[in-house]
């Protein structure tokens, strides 16, 4: 039996979604769902922190992230796997990196080693902690809070085909049209619009000076609404590094977003997400 230095832990976890899967990476077959939303843990690591809990939890990885030899089993694997390598080896996503999202399930008797997309994983008998990649949830959920950048799915804005299609065919002028009180919303400086979600909003903020174009965006004219809104606007075209004033209308989550690369600005693709907006 092969043996490695890991303490026991009591659970496992599993794959929910992710973004960036391409030609050169065959694409999974159909994934469970998860019952829970995502707690957005930052860059993808291996996530034994987790472990003992029943966390659904998604997580970014950067373009040409590191191919760890570290990783145990196939569709389901060890907690201690680093989760970027293991989303490359299950077809979730390439060597351009995007987002991931996961559920921590029990651990397994046995985890079985394959070669898929370039990347080797290796076998192992019974181990206390697991994960496999699973779809988003499209339910409501009580456990919220545990995100800090707010849902990422969920029930205040499920998507709906007919309304995203519709959506799509609207004008930014259409969109603009904000009426009652409802118009022109003035936030103060531009952060995320996750606060804002459902609600058909239109909203103005304020973005400083050389504000910062760390974090990822989502999307390319339509933006996931946790993407930070200074740096989608300087994506858009709708203002310099000196920043300025800008307005969004809040809209319908969408099935899938393209990332592009922008005035000098990249965006990331994603597949579904509760809430979006756009620029007026």
């Amino acid at each position: 039996m092969q043996m490695r230095s890991f303490k026991s832990i009591g659970t496992g976890i599993v794959f929910v979604s992710a973004s960036l899967a391409s030609s050169a990476v065959a694409a999974p077959a159909g994934l469970p769902d998860a019952t829970q939303e995502a707690q957005d843990i930052g860059v993808c690591a291996a996530p034994t922190s987790w472990a003992r809990t029943d966390k659904v939890l998604t997580c970014t990885c950067p373009a040409n992230f590191n191919i760890s030899t570290s990783l145990w089993g196939t569709d389901i694997y060890t907690a201690d796997s680093y989760i970027c390598t293991t989303a490359l080896h299950a077809s979730v996503l390439d060597r351009s990196g995007g987002r991931v999202t996961i559920e921590m399930l029990p651990g397994q008797n046995s985890y079985a080693g394959t070669k898929r997309n370039g990347v080797s994983t290796r076998s192992y008998g019974k181990y206390t902690a697991s994960y496999r990649f699973v779809n988003p949830s499209t339910t409501g959920s009580s456990q919220t809070a545990a995100s800090p950048r707010g849902k990422k799915t969920g029930s205040r804005n499920p998507f709906e085909k007919g309304a995203a299609a519709i959506l799509n065919g609207i004008g930014l002028g259409g969109l603009g049209q904000a009426t009652d009180q409802q118009a022109g919303e003035n936030i103060g400086q531009c952060t995320g619009a996750t606060k804002w979600r459902g609600t058909g909003k239109s909203l103005s903020c304020t973005c400083p000076a050389n504000f910062s174009v760390k974090g990822p965006i989502w999307g390319t004219d339509i933006y996931t609404d946790d993407s930070y809104i200074c740096k989608a606007a300087l994506h858009a075209g709708r203002i310099g590094r000196s920043g300025g004033q800008v307005s969004i209308r809040m809209i319908d989550g969408q099935s899938s977003y393209a990332g592009t690369l922008r005035n000098g600005v990249t965006s990331l693709s994603y597949r579904r997400h509760t809430g979006s907006y756009r620029f007026d």
